[in-house]
């Protein structure tokens, strides 16, 4: 009887500890299918945001390429000054990872899909950065010494028409169309996880 009495009170304590790491797991999983909805958004305001400076950047590019216009040129360079990018949040992956509570989620691929799409978000990250290290080594640079960033004023011709501000803005161009696609790439990862958890 006191084996059956301890055996008996051995799967009771094991079943009520199952219990609380499945509902431990659900507030972690409702809280990160929060942060994604988030992002969602994030991801969705900076691809129209990028989409919208690639398309300056076609126009800046045309007007250079005819040589006219070097007042519609300068406030395109100007409003280029303007990144953008996306933020991503990850407040709930990282509680999930630093209180080790992933070790309770059964389900591998759950939890496969979790660990994949905040791994995604490392990616996006590396192209965030290579946008941000070319626009602070070179675009803002060129800008800073050779335009008036008080009055924007309209400068001398060979300031747009130089071969390093042309190199400037084709490299920008480049890494703006990358990071888009990034983004876009993301985005559907993101609608993906989304629609597996509903």
């Amino acid at each position: 009887m006191v084996i059956v009495g301890i055996l008996l009170a051995f799967q009771l304590n094991t079943c009520s500890s199952e219990k609380e790491q499945k509902s431990t797991i659900d507030i972690h999983t409702t809280e990160i299918l929060k942060e994604t909805e988030l992002n969602k958004t994030s991801f969705e305001n900076a691809i129209a945001y990028d989409e919208l400076n690639i398309a300056k950047m076609d126009t800046l590019f045309n007007l250079l390429r005819i040589k006219e216009d070097y007042a519609k040129i300068n406030q395109l360079s100007f409003d280029l000054l303007s990144l953008g990018g996306v933020y991503i949040r990850k407040n709930a992956y990282q509680t999930l990872i630093e209180t080790g509570d992933i070790r309770f989620m059964k389900n591998y691929e759950d939890k496969q899909r979790i660990v994949n799409l905040y791994e995604y978000y490392k990616w996006v990250e590396s192209f965030n950065e290579i946008s941000m290290n070319l626009y602070t080594s070179d675009y803002y640079p060129y800008l800073k010494n050779n335009f008036d960033l008080l009055e924007a004023t309209i400068q001398n011709e060979e300031i747009y028409t130089s071969k390093e501000f042309k190199n400037i803005l084709g490299a920008y161009y480049r890494t703006s169309q990358n990071r888009l696609q990034k983004y876009k790439d993301c985005l559907v990862e993101i609608n993906t996880y989304l629609k597996s958890e509903k």
